[in-house]
């Protein structure tokens, strides 16, 4: 386990190290409004979930790539600045007012959410912010909320012969409703698709750990995971199951998985079955090929995944999922602009259910 996440997390506790702090930038707003159109519905919650593809800022700190070096002039600040537009206009243009919960991944650290808020969200109603990523490392994940944080903890991985990244567990109140969020990005198949699996499983393993506990704490806990997992939704079923892999099909689990069971039928991740069962929604009709454009196919890596308790009443429930892809986020052949990111983004709605 690693506790060098730039000093920012508190004291190692086992393999969790806890993030004591949230950052908030209208500690008082005074007769201040802020210009967003969702509060006429308070029983709808929205979450936007965005591999944003390199977003560094226009100073140099010796841990970016060499192409985002200002001091050689492979990046400036105009550069940054648009990147950030281009960021404010998809958050603003994928649900009015901007989604309740913005996660991100692929951003170097705080500043850059801190300068995103206040040049393109700043009467948005965002209230708090952070983002964490281990010592030395170019990249790092975070969020920007204005629902209110109940607790912030960040996880370290075992590496598992590659460097791990952090995962994020914030708990958030949706109109007096708890959800416990998970933000991933999972080890990449850069050496080799068998090669890593091993750190995308302790990945996937440390959050079953914590669902677990979760659990056991509140049987009814509702958990959304979200994140780019750099595994396909059909991971397990593509190496035909030769080796355990981070997501695995609800029909192939054992009691023996440690990993993440992920089931393509709402029916089948119920409160009465199996709690660690998760729900994609990547497997619904209409839902999209993918959202990352990879050796000319579309691929499933990024995720949104549910538990038991999100697809019924009474208390959060899933309601829609989309893939957002708006026309500039596409290129002339279809495929994901990288002017905005070789990604897109991943959006899920949750409303307050109903007996």
């Amino acid at each position: 386990m690693r506790d060098d996440l730039n000093g920012l997390c508190g004291m190692p506790l086992g393999e969790t190290l806890i993030l004591f702090f949230i950052l908030t930038l209208f500690p008082s707003c005074g007769g201040c409004s802020f210009h967003w159109e969702e509060q006429d519905d308070t029983n709808t919650f929205t979450f936007l979930s965005y591999n944003v593809h390199n977003l560094f800022d226009d100073q140099d700190d010796g841990t970016e790539y060499p192409e985002y070096s200002v001091a050689k002039g492979n990046w400036n600040r105009t550069e940054y600045l648009k990147k950030l537009e281009n960021l404010g206009k998809v958050i603003r243009e994928t649900s009015p007012g901007g989604a309740d919960f913005l996660a991100f991944y692929e951003i170097e650290h705080q500043r850059v959410l801190k300068d995103l808020i206040e040049l393109h969200l700043s009467r948005m109603g965002y209230r708090e912010y952070t983002a964490v990523k281990p010592a030395n490392s170019p990249m790092g994940l975070g969020f920007i909320t204005r629902l209110p944080v109940l607790s912030c903890k960040t996880h370290q991985p075992i590496s598992q012969g590659f460097p791990q990244r952090p995962i994020l567990e914030v708990e958030v109140d949706c109109g007096g409703n708890s959800l416990s969020v998970f933000l991933c990005h999972f080890k990449s198949k850069k050496e080799g698709t068998e090669a890593t699996e091993g750190n995308r499983v302790a990945s996937a393993e440390l959050i079953r750990n914590r669902m677990g506990i979760l659990l056991s704490e509140n049987p009814l806990r509702e958990i959304l995971i979200m994140g780019d997992l750099n595994e396909n939704i059909d991971e397990y079923d593509r190496v035909e199951g030769r080796y355990p892999t981070a997501l695995i099909p609800m029909e192939a689990a054992t009691p023996a998985t440690k990993t993440l069971v992920v089931s393509r039928d709402p029916l089948s991740s119920s409160p009465e079955g199996d709690p660690y069962v998760l729900y994609s929604p990547w497997f619904a009709e209409g839902t999209g090929k993918g959202s990352y454009w990879y050796r000319e196919n579309w691929e499933t890596i990024d995720h949104v995944l549910l538990s038991a308790h999100l697809l019924r009443p009474p208390h959060l429930k899933f309601s829609r999922f989309r893939v957002v892809n708006l026309s500039y986020l596409l290129n002339s052949n279809g495929q994901p602009n990288p002017t905005y990111s070789d990604h897109l983004p991943l959006w899920v709605e949750l409303q307050v259910g109903q007996d």
